[in-house]
């Protein structure tokens, strides 16, 4: 019999997740305006498309998808888009904020 110390405990290993896009889905919608609120429970983020014209100073922005998610996750998206903006940031150049 060896002894080879205390068995130390491995950590859990995360499982590897595989991303599937349904035909409908694959291809996206576009947004170019994003409505952020909140509850205790949840953070709902309104992604809309505005198109110009309409009325004289009125501008329509129409959901084209609603998304909720938990608090806890809001701090992996905001981690999430700020690697890719980074990473895009490097291979194309700074993005200027328009408006």
């Amino acid at each position: 019999m060896s002894d080879t110390g205390p068995s130390q405990p491995q950590p859990p290993q995360q499982p590897k997740i595989s991303i599937k896009v349904d035909d409908e889905r694959k291809f996206g919608t576009y947004a170019n305006f994003l409505v952020v609120s909140h509850s205790a429970h949840e953070f709902t983020l309104d992604f809309c498309q505005i198109m110009p014209g309409g009325e004289q100073g009125q501008v329509q922005a129409e959901v084209v998808s609603r998304v909720k998610i938990a608090p806890t996750m809001v701090g992996k998206v905001i981690r999430a888009l700020n690697t890719n903006m980074t990473g895009y940031e490097d291979k194309f150049g700074m993005v200027s904020e328009i408006g």
